[in-house]
This record gives structure tokens, C-alpha cells and sequence, in this order.
């Protein structure tokens, strides 16, 4: 099932045609509402009345339940804010969504809060702190609070082992389940103390980034919404969100969340990155198409302006097209408790139905994906059980 080379936005010309290529009608629509929301959102970009004119509760409540799905539920009720009166929602369906999206500013307050305490400790401690991914990504959206995470993500600047020490003298339950990071609470809030930016073993792509990783890590910037923390550069944010991005789109697909992450983050950096450098390194490292292909679906269908590409990758519109029906589209609710022979079953019968992802779209080979999660399997039993495969 795939779009034609229309855009869901030019799609509006005609809206039989998307019937023809198996998608309905009625998920058609609710995903152009919530484009057209979330565009309304970034870009305050006027939109067609038509598109929202005579909607009921139901119609609404189909675009809300889209927006919690693909983790934008906040953003989306910023775009439907800002139209006009006569074009929004009842108040029973503005109440429900207002009340979640307070909620979820709670929810970051209190996230904030604890790494403003964690970073704090340690600079007292002599230690730097990058904060990275979700809470790092928010200072570039409209209303940082409105964008969700869910752990905090950290990389002390050479100093795992002591800031490992330092929680656990005062009382956290450090756990090292996973190489990559290590894990504690402060508060409620689950923090990873990043030992290596991504795992490096996985292949020559993984390698590679973590290297280049780390050379970029020296260059730092005051973080604007978390005191006494630091941001990375602009570069080693296009290569690391890309990375990031690309390892969980070939497995599990991703979120209409990190395709705003990424056209936000072009948006405000793309004039302050040596955009040379970060394709050459995009190139090198075999994400140059991947980095293509979301920077794509930001142009076409969230409004980012062409001049924010980082280079002048070509890339087949069908493919632009079926990645961003996959990301619509994607299911991942979680399975009914089954037993290990049925989950690891689901689990490899789900994986190769992405086989596609590996041959069109990331640099990871398929096989070797799976080699390395069935020996993640065989050291980390239980880990067959979790959402991420």
C-alpha cells in the first residue's frame, strides 16, 4: 500500500484517488487535519477553512487520538488553537484536550526540575553535564513544554564513572543492564548516564558515529532551559538525532514527534552548522539517505522551508511517500501477554516485515540487525518481552 506521487497535501486536488490505493478515507482526512495542525503550529501557516469546517465531536476526537498515537498531542492542540473560533472544537472536546496538555506540562516541569537538581549536583561537583534528545530537542519548539519525552539523557564529559558514584552516595539504585548507559532515578524522573553516545559495536555505521561523536562532543553551548547544563553543537545534533532517528525507524518505525524534532531543528540551525561538514559526515557514514528522506516529508508535509536542506540529495518521491505512510500508520500497540515461543515469533515475523526499511532506507543490513538482536536475547533473556526488539 503506497501513495502515488501526489503528497497527502496535493491529495486534497483529489480525494478518490488515495481510495484507489487502498488507504481510507476517513484516516486520510484525520491525518490531513493533523498535518495541517501541527503545520498550524510550527509555522502559524494559514490553512484551508474547508479542511476543518463542519467537523463534530467524532471528527475531532479521531485527529485527537491520532495526535496521542503519534506523540504530538500538545503540539496539535497548539494548532487547533490558533484557528479561527467557528473552525474549533466544542468545548467538551477542547476541555479533554486542554486538560492533557496540562498534564503533560506538569509532567516536563517536574522533568526539568530534577535534571535542573541532577546538573546542579554536579557542577558542585566539578562535573559537566549534555543533556541530549528529548528535553534538548524542546528548546526549539514554540512551547518547549509542549514537546514529550521520556527519560533524561545525559553525557558527563569523561566523567561516567564519578557521576555514577556520586548518585549512588546519596542513595540512588544505579543500574548497568545495558553497556551503553547506565540508569537511576532522581525523583520520579529516569536519567541515562550515557557512557557512549550510541552502542558502537552494532556495525561500521554505528562505529563511525560514535567516533565522530566524540570528536564533536568538545563543543558546547549554555542548554536555555535546563540551568547549569550544556547543549552540543549543531553538528553533532544533525548526526546524532539522525542516527538515533534512523535505528528506530528500521526497526519499530518512528513518530510524527521526531519528524518535527528534525524539521525544527533544521529550522533553527541550519544557518549556525557547517552544513558541509555534517553532509560530508552524513555521506561517510551512510545516513545521507535517511537524513534525505525525513528532511523530505519535513519539506512536503510539515511546512519546512526547501532553503533548511542540509544537501541536494535526490530521492525518489515514492519512497519519501511510503516512509511517511509508515510512519502514519504504524501500529505498535502492545501484543496480549503470550508466551516466549509466541512473542519471539511476533517479534521476527514484525522484524521481517521491515526487511524493506533495511534495503531502501537506513545503512543497517537487515541480517546483521538480526544477529545482533538475537545475541542481545541470549545476554538479556527478558529483553524479548519489551516493546524495542
Amino acid at each position: 500500500m503506497r501513495f502515488g506521487p501526489e503528497t497527502l497535501h496535493d491529495l486534497s486536488r483529489n480525494d478518490n484517488s488515495i481510495i484507489e490505493r487502498g488507504m481510507s478515507a476517513i484516516n486520510h482526512i484525520v491525518n490531513r487535519r493533523l498535518l495541517a495542525l501541527l503545520r498550524l503550529a510550527l509555522w502559524r501557516e494559514a490553512q484551508e477553512p474547508a479542511l476543518f469546517d463542519g467537523m463534530d465531536d467524532e471528527a475531532w476526537n479521531a485527529v485527537y487520538n491520532k495526535s496521542v498515537e503519534q506523540g504530538v498531542l500538545a503540539l496539535a492542540y497548539d494548532g487547533v488553537r490558533q484557528l479561527p473560533a467557528e473552525l474549533q472544537p466544542d468545548i467538551d472536546v477542547r476541555v479533554q484536550w486542554g486538560y492533557n496538555v496540562e498534564h503533560i506540562e506538569k509532567i516536563f516541569a517536574q522533568k526539568t526540575k530534577a535534571a535542573t537538581r541532577l546538573v546542579k549536583l554536579y557542577a558542585d561537583n566539578g562535573i559537566r553535564t549534555m543533556i541530549m534528545k528529548g528535553v534538548s530537542v524542546a528548546r526549539y519548539y514554540p512551547t518547549p513544554a509542549h514537546r514529550q519525552f521520556g527519560d533524561i539523557d545525559i553525557f558527563l564529559m569523561g566523567d561516567y564513572e564519578r557521576g555514577n558514584r556520586i548518585v549512588a552516595e546519596r542513595g540512588a539504585k544505579v543500574k548497568y543492564s545495558f553497556f551503553v548507559h547506565s540508569e537511576f532515578t532522581v525523583g520520579s524522573t529516569n536519567v541515562e548516564n550515557h557512557r557512549w553516545f550510541i552502542n558502537p559495536y552494532v556495525n561500521r555505521c554505528a562505529t563511525y558515529v560514535q567516533h565522530a561523536l566524540e570528536q564533536l562532543a568538545d563543543t558546547l553551548h549554555p542548554h536555555p532551559i535546563v540551568e547549569h547544563a550544556y547543549a552540543p553543537s549543531a553538528e553533532f545534533d544533525a548526526l546524532f538525532l539522525t542516527r538515533h532517528s534512523s535505528w528506530h525507524y528500521a526497526r519499530e518505525s518512528i513518530h510524527l514527534r521526531e519528524l518535527c524534532d528534525w524539521a525544527l531543528f533544521l529550522h533553527h540551525e541550519h544557518d549556525n552548522m557547517d552544513c558541509k561538514e555534517v553532509s560530508r559526515l552524513l555521506q561517510e557514514s551512510g545516513l545521507e539517505r535517511y537524513a534525505a528522506i525525513v528532511t523530505e516529508i519535513g519539506c512536503r508535509y510539515l511546512g519546512l522551508a526547501e532553503t533548511k536542506r542540509i544537501a541536494d540529495t535526490n530521492v525518489e518521491p515514492a519512497l519519501v511517500e511510503r516512509v511517511m505512510e509508515d510512519i502514519l500508520t504504524y501500529d505498535e500497540k502492545q501484543q496480549a501477554k503470550r508466551g516466549v515461543i509466541t512473542t519471539f515469533w511476533h517479534k521476527i515475523t514484525k522484524r521481517w516485515a521491515r526487511k524493506w526499511c533495511y534495503d531502501e532506507v537506513v545503512p543497517d543490513g537487515f541480517f546483521e540487525n538480526i544477529i545482533y538482536s538475537a545475541k542481545n536475547y541470549i545476554l538479556h533473556p527478558k529483553a524479548i518481552f519489551t516493546a524495542q526488539s
